[in-house]
């Protein structure tokens, strides 16, 4: 069965949002729009996480914490407290109120999904008394500070999902580094990370603030485009084919120069039936191109 996740939020654009994104991760999803309404809803099926909007109207956010958490039959469940993202008092506020994590705005998929994942993740080790052995997975690749290819995958089925129920486009881009070895041969860590990191700060650069990077494999970085067709994504492989031919995509400071290797694939054009076969599609297009 899988876990139920509330939703409270008095934005209707940003409830959908959240709503969408827990139901594509595979929770079962209810929302509320009211601080009164959360608490009702709690009182009749106690839900296995509360994503809750500091901001909620009539009864804010953390009123409805305090009155949670000083409830014996109801402190157990945990609270994931959604601020702006520059309010630290707010988190500051909510974890000493005993909210488990917090979400901020502006929202991505990812870190929605991630977030919920290890807060109900955590809560299952602490009521089954499983000690945590391992650290939960870091937000971002370290190095490159791209998604990591687990957020890669969530991502690709929300987007993917998306786009079939709206008949939105979707695109992607795989961005290969083709002499990875060569590279980490000639350097002093014996890894080709610094040229990643170069080359990761430049597609950046190349995408816009809504479009998703993320490091697939060491020497492979992904771009999701949502909204985005063929013609729209000829935009950004244009920007990136010219900061490759002038060295700008790295900084022109990495030796031996990179080689740098692309694939492309868009939705509706390419049939795809799935997130993965998305990338699939898009990593055998840099096969068949080389």
């Amino acid at each position: 069965m899988s876990a139920l996740v509330l939703v409270g939020d008095p934005d209707p654009f940003d409830l959908r949002l959240l709503h969408e994104a827990c139901e594509a991760a595979g929770y079962d999803v209810v929302t509320a729009a009211d601080g009164s309404e959360v608490l009702a809803m709690v009182a009749r099926r106690p839900p296995d996480l509360l994503m809750l909007d500091a901001r909620m109207s009539g009864i804010d956010g953390f009123e409805i914490l305090r009155i949670l958490k000083s409830d014996a039959s109801l402190l157990s469940i945990p609270v994931l407290l959604v601020t702006d993202e520059g309010d630290v008092e707010a988190r500051r506020r909510g974890i000493e109120l005993g909210a488990e994590d917090y979400l901020t705005r502006p929202y991505r998929v990812f870190e929605i999904q991630q977030r919920v994942r290890t807060v109900l993740r955590a809560t299952r080790r602490d009521r089954l008394g499983i000690p945590e052995s391992t650290p939960p997975a870091d937000q971002r690749d370290p190095v490159t500070g791209a998604g990591t290819p687990s957020q890669l995958l969530i991502s690709l089925d929300y987007e993917h999902t998306r786009a079939e129920r709206y008949g939105h486009p979707l695109s992607c881009i795989v961005v290969r580094l083709g002499n990875s070895s060569t590279i980490a041969a000639a350097s002093e860590d014996g890894t080709a990370d610094h040229a990643m990191a170069k080359i990761g700060g430049g597609l950046k650069s190349c995408i816009r603030a809504v479009d998703h990077l993320f490091r697939l494999r060491r020497d492979e970085f992904c771009i999701l485009l949502p909204e985005t067709d063929g013609k729209g994504a000829g935009y950004v492989l244009r920007r990136l084919h010219g900061q490759i031919q002038s060295g700008e995509l790295w900084g022109g400071e990495i030796t031996p120069q990179p080689e740098v290797q692309i694939g492309h694939t868009s939705t509706p054009e390419a049939g795809v039936k799935s997130g993965e076969d998305l990338l699939k599609q898009t990593r055998h297009a840099i096969a068949h191109s080389a």
